[in-house]
């Protein structure tokens, strides 16, 4: 079977929602990291072979985040692009997909991402008032007047997190937050022990921008003004180094439980891109890989235990490698919820004694979560921290609304 590598990766800084980022379109924000990947990469867009992207919530003014961000980009008109959601699974999945392509032998270079603008996500009306325009429920066909119904009007983030699953079979979960309240009861997680995660969530974050970690891996956004230049956005929004303790510990829960909006993640703004090939196309290309995307696995589980797929999904990656988790010199879990992370920890086997190693410079609750787009950011992150440490072997792991996870094996030769 071929081996896969990602021969670049690169990532916009991850604005807040309604912030710095939030009149950047997403696919202008897709453009951007699709054209600076290739750049990095030292070859062309006609070079790419297809693209494949994720978006978590497409808006109506575009479709095909892919499709739309290569067309935006420049690229030729001959190059398709796939876009997938796989919920907060997405950014990673789109990269399982890429090397899918390439060992069966449909392409050769792929450029994989995600982007998300949850700062221009919709508000909506159901499809189905047209039937009522149309007469039911006592209006009378064709009078149109849309005034006198009580409306159902939904905001897309808050409704897709309540419709990925569907209510008949599990009932109304009001929250992916519902779920990591579960996990934290079930895993005996304290609320002391995620406002404490969570706090240095943040100080590993603003330490790792203060020493210009970011710096090698981010494409500045160029942010249009009423008036005078642009505005060039080049660093995260979200890390906070006035966090402590305390004052996380003075927020209230949200459900009643361990759960605040302290030690959760944040909806953000953002995109990032790898170029995906084999070993053997970059060695012709003369281009040293950052590392091989060794092993990709997927799970799903009972949407309202979504947290227990992590640890199904890094059990498989596992077992299709022969590896173990303990062999990993790094680890990144995406921080939907401290609560989930301390939850999924336990459940790998992963203890205090190796958190040292996990999350080294911060993830979704300091660094912020564009849904779709997480999995590549934290993916571009972890390259360019493997080859800062010379790390052999790392792991990736996240878990979804819906109830999905995915885990992938990185290693560097």
């Amino acid at each position: 079977m071929k081996e896969i590598v990602i021969i670049s990766g690169v990532r916009t800084p991850v604005g807040r929602y309604m912030g710095a980022l939030k009149t950047i379109e997403a696919y202008d924000l897709a453009a951007l990291v699709m054209n600076a990947a290739i750049e990095k990469a030292g070859i062309k867009a006609e070079d790419v072979d297809e693209v494949v992207f994720g978006q978590s919530y497409q808006n109506g003014e575009y479709v095909n985040i892919a499709r739309m961000g290569l067309l935006t980009a420049g690229w030729p008109d001959t190059i398709p692009g796939l876009t997938l959601d796989q919920r907060c699974c997405t950014g990673l999945s789109v990269v399982r997909t890429a090397a899918a392509l390439i060992q069966s032998g449909q392409a050769e270079i792929v450029v994989a991402g995600g982007a998300e603008s949850m700062s221009n996500a919709e508000f909506y009306l159901p499809g189905s008032i047209k039937w009522g325009v149309g007469g039911e429920k006592g209006m009378p066909r064709g009078h149109g007047d849309l005034k006198i119904w009580g409306l159902p009007f939904y905001d897309r983030i808050q409704r897709a997190r309540v419709m990925s699953q569907p209510e008949k079979r599990f009932g109304i979960l009001p929250s992916m937050m519902a779920w990591a309240e579960t996990a934290a009861e079930v895993e005996n997680v304290s609320r002391e022990e995620c406002d404490q995660w969570a706090y240095e969530s943040h100080q590993k974050a603003c330490a790792a921008i203060a020493a210009g970690k970011f710096d090698d891996e981010m494409v500045p956004v160029a942010v249009p003004q009423r008036k005078g230049d642009p505005v060039m956005v080049s660093r995260d929004e979200n890390p906070r180094d006035d966090t402590t303790v305390e004052k996380m510990a003075k927020l209230k829960p949200v459900m009643g439980g361990v759960c605040t909006a302290g030690n959760s993640s944040t909806e953000n703004d953002g995109a990032a891109a790898v170029v995906v090939t084999t070993r053997e196309k970059a060695e012709q290309l003369g281009i040293e890989p950052l590392a091989g995307f060794r092993a990709c696995a997927v799970a799903g589980d009972d949407p309202r235990h979504a947290y227990r797929t992590v640890g199904v999904a890094v059990e498989k990656v596992m077992r299709m490698t022969g590896l173990k988790t303990g062999q990993m010199e790094l680890i990144e879990i995406q921080e939907a919820f401290a609560a989930q992370v301390l939850a999924d920890l336990k459940e790998m086997g992963v203890g205090p004694e190796d958190y040292p190693k996990v999350n080294v410079n911060g993830s979704g609750i300091s660094l912020g979560h564009p849904i779709a787009a997480t999995g590549t950011r934290v993916l571009v992150s972890l390259l360019h921290e493997m080859k800062r440490r010379n790390t052999r072997m790392a792991l990736e792991c996240i878990c979804g609304g819906g109830g999905l996870g995915i885990a992938a094996i990185l290693e560097r030769k």
